[in-house]
């Protein structure tokens, strides 16, 4: 399937990311956690990106391919299919906070909704770890602290918030998955028992549905994107106060 981006204002910074902070993001959407490549990214197959293979900026230039690759993985595959395009991001942040049992106002901002995110998911994996995992943790991001109220402040200060995020996902993803997987199933067989049925039906009303495996991508996907929008707002706020404020010499 054609990448088809939706121009998507959520996902427009994606452009002011590093290539480094690009590619382990693409990382997410491309390969499982073992490492090999997803029989269902597109992206891998697209020419453009294929193209660019070893160019210094294949992941800044691919921006948007990276972005639509991630709308697709946010939306059923045959719903896809039939409008040609995924879903925006912020249907997918929403998905992913009602999947983890997370409030969320349809009316916050989707930057506000996604610190909502990182602060809960940061909580309840700190709660979760036991002492050989935090100090597991502590040695991944080289950092110690002594509550969970410290920690996200703490990454985003010294830029290991991605790092952080990334290393409590390694743990914590798959109890997650199982977790919520139940529900998933249950939900969406309801949902597609209606109407005309089976996903089809699912596409042409409309209704979110989204398989298991998806939420093995578009979670830490979302924690992903949450970490990148944090880090590239906490240095485009220093770049402003270090051009209004110089360093004298």
């Amino acid at each position: 399937m054609k990448i088809n981006y939706l121009d998507d204002e959520d996902l427009s910074f994606l452009h002011r990311c590093s290539e480094e902070h690009l590619e382990a993001f693409t990382r997410i959407l491309t390969h499982n956690e073992n490492g090999k490549p997803r029989l269902s990214s597109t992206l891998l197959r697209n020419q453009t990106f294929q193209a660019m293979a070893g160019h210094p900026e294949r992941y800044r230039r691919n921006w948007q391919l990276i972005a639509g690759e991630l709308q697709h993985f946010g939306g059923d595959s045959i719903a896809n299919t039939l409008r040609r395009h995924g879903k925006f991001y912020r249907e997918i942040l929403l998905d992913v906070c009602k999947r983890l049992k997370i409030k969320a106002d349809k009316h916050t901002s989707t930057p506000e909704i996604e610190l909502h995110l990182l602060e809960h998911f940061l909580e309840h994996s700190w709660k979760k770890m036991d002492d050989r995992q935090k100090a597991d943790f502590f040695t991944a991001v080289e950092c110690r602290v002594n509550e969970h109220k410290a920690l996200l402040p703490h990454l985003l200060q010294t830029n290991k918030l991605a790092q952080g995020v990334t290393h409590l996902l390694e743990i914590r993803l798959a109890k997650i998955l199982r977790t919520h997987a139940a529900v998933s199933v249950i939900g969406h067989g309801l949902v597609r028992g209606a109407g005309l049925g089976g996903p089809l039906g699912a596409a042409f009303n409309g209704v979110k549905a989204v398989s298991g495996s998806a939420y093995r991508v578009t979670i830490p996907a979302v924690l992903h994107i949450a970490c990148l929008r944090q880090m590239t707002r906490l240095h485009q706020v220093k770049n402003e106060i270090g051009e209004k404020y110089p360093a004298r010499s």
